[in-house]
């Protein structure tokens, strides 16, 4: 008989960039209080297997880590082997018997002490995490978004820490009985789920701490372009939100997440894909490319219109399984 006691999966890609961070990462892992989880890691490293048979040594709960060795050809993008490699852990977690799937990298450390597991599964999202500072200081920003627009020179619209902590602020004195009358009026524009008032109802939440429910994962695919590299996670947020899954932030203040994250310098470096964009530019209610044009780089510019993306072969898109635009 199935155990009503949900089962999940913790997984992540990583390399040995991240060697440094290993032991402190799964050490907390096993600090973690609720044990019905697996924990699965896909290596992407260059070398030559010495850190896939260091990551296939490592337990958790007394359970050996489970290892997939997908190493990384630096003729293709990293962004792009990146979400194949997601996509590789979403078709692993659908082949166990786990109710939910957390991405959680290996350079994000969470406390312990507060449950996060049982926390984020009890709220029953279909997608739910934690606000977690993309760059180390000074240099961070919430990986929380606003929408899937892309504002050219200025990149994803994500949430500011100012408007992060407002909405804390609001949802405390709410909670304290100390909102104003008018601002109480506020409150089911602002606050749109009463019963957790610190979830935040966002675009989306950084893929590298996210939970997500087993049904969204049977119909939405991790995939990528040929053309368009912004994350490798960004087709994922379109095609969910295309199929009105939800995504929520627990702004909760103790619920905090450590961002131990690396430069990126060397691996961009390495990385040969090529990435050129075809650009659709029309007014900002546009539901359809009007029509498309090669936009080398240099010359991205400011723009008030909206953007739509399309890959070349746009036409074939049931062909080719591929989204026709990232529905900005």
């Amino acid at each position: 008989m199935r155990s009503l006691i949900p089962h999940c999966l913790i997984a992540c890609p990583t390399s040995d960039r991240h060697k440094h961070l290993l032991k402190d990462w799964i050490n907390h892992l096993d600090s973690f209080t609720y044990k019905y989880f697996d924990v699965l890691i896909v290596d992407t490293t260059q070398d030559d297997g010495s850190y896939f048979k260091l990551l296939k040594k490592q337990v958790v709960h007394d359970k050996p880590v489970k290892v997939i060795r997908m190493k990384w050809d630096s003729k293709d993008h990293i962004l792009r082997h990146l979400a194949y490699c997601r996509e590789r852990i979403r078709k692993e977690f659908l082949k166990g018997d786990y109710d939910f799937l957390f991405f959680l990298d290996s350079d994000i450390f969470l406390k312990p002490s507060q449950n996060p597991l049982q926390r984020l599964m009890s709220h029953f999202k279909d997608n739910v995490g934690i606000c977690v500072p993309i760059y180390h200081k000074p240099y961070q920003k919430p990986c929380v978004l606003k929408s899937g627009d892309i504002i050219i020179s200025r990149g994803a619209d994500l949430y500011s820490y100012d408007e992060i902590n407002g909405y804390r602020d609001f949802v405390t004195r709410y909670l304290d009985k100390k909102l104003t009358d008018s601002e109480k009026n506020l409150v089911p524009f602002i606050i749109k789920d009463l019963t957790k008032p610190y979830l935040l109802r966002c675009y989306a939440t950084g893929i590298g701490c996210c939970l997500i429910r087993r049904n969204v994962l049977e119909k939405t695919l991790f995939r990528t372009s040929p053309t368009f590299l912004w994350g490798e996670d960004f087709w994922y947020f379109n095609e969910a939100n295309d199929k009105h899954f939800e995504f929520w932030c627990d702004l909760s203040p103790e619920m905090e997440a450590d961002h131990r994250n690396v430069n990126w310098n060397m691996i961009l470096e390495k990385s040969k894909g090529n990435v050129n964009l075809n650009l659709a530019f029309g007014p900002v209610d546009a539901t359809k490319a009007q029509f498309i044009h090669e936009v080398p780089e240099e010359e991205y510019v400011e723009t008030q219109t909206k953007v739509l993306v399309l890959d070349k072969d746009y036409k074939n898109e049931k062909k080719n399984n591929q989204p026709s635009n990232l529905g900005l």
